[in-house]
């Protein structure tokens, strides 16, 4: 893979000029790939405007005034994606990055109380030894479970369900199911950016299939693959604050 990224290369909803330089920030491997990411030292200097360049952007890094998901962050390449937290220390500000009709992600200032969680979607599921059982999520964390009863397994998450973790330590505290009247966010498609209530599943949870989700006072379709689970009902995270 090569090291270097024109801006022309770059997904559209970074917030760069392509017209001004030839190459951008890209991203290291990390939690979130390429073209659902935004680069720590870009979403720094152009979308919360604290830092005026990359070398400020850096400076702060190395200083540990950065936090992402609770933990300090010194890479100015480190992938930034949905759900993930961000602290900004001299501001003593929280943001969580959200699905955006326009910019297709967005950070929505919330909370130091609800800064206290992230949310993450299953994205994947195996039995281990031991009578252990990984979940995988989507933004490249796993979490793994003792069965109680090796010979009858039966775990309460499901592929494409949420569970709320605890930051930093990614403790599960809550499971967001994947079922008709739980409160979803559209992270993808025609819709992206919009909030609405599940209505309808298919039988199967194969990722193109299509579900039947209430958006305001219409309902609609949309692939499984981009309804993320955020709330039993109503949000369990604010999705109408302050926007950067």
């Amino acid at each position: 893979m090569t090291r270097h990224l024109t801006t022309y290369e770059a997904p559209r909803f970074w917030p760069i000029k392509i017209k001004e330089h030839m190459f951008t920030v890209r991203p290291n491997a990390g939690p979130h790939p390429l073209k659902q990411s935004i680069p720590l030292g870009i979403v720094l200097r152009d979308i919360l405007k604290f830092s005026k360049s990359l070398v400020e952007g850096k400076k702060l890094l190395a200083e540990g005034k950065v936090f992402v998901d609770g933990k300090a962050q010194s890479d100015y390449k480190y992938p930034v994606g949905l759900m993930d937290v961000i602290y900004l220390k001299p501001a003593d500000a929280y943001y969580r990055v959200l699905p955006n009709s326009i910019n297709k992600m967005a950070l929505v200032k919330i909370s130091p109380e609800e800064a206290t969680f992230k949310l993450a979607r299953i994205v994947g599921k195996r039995l281990l030894r031991d009578g252990k059982a990984q979940l995988n999520f989507h933004d490249g964390r796993s979490l793994v479970l003792k069965i109680d009863d090796p010979f009858n397994v039966e775990l309460p998450y499901q592929l494409m369900d949420s569970v709320k973790l605890s930051i930093p330590d990614g403790q599960l505290m809550e499971n967001i199911s994947f079922e008709e009247g739980a409160y979803v966010a559209v992270t993808g498609g025609t819709k992206i950016g919009k909030f609405g209530t599940l209505m309808e599943t298919p039988a199967k949870r194969s990722p193109n299939k299509l579900a039947r989700v209430l958006i305001g006072d219409a309902e609609t379709t949309v692939t499984l693959k981009y309804i993320f689970p955020i709330g039993k009902g109503s949000p369990v995270i604010n999705i109408i604050g302050e926007v950067q």
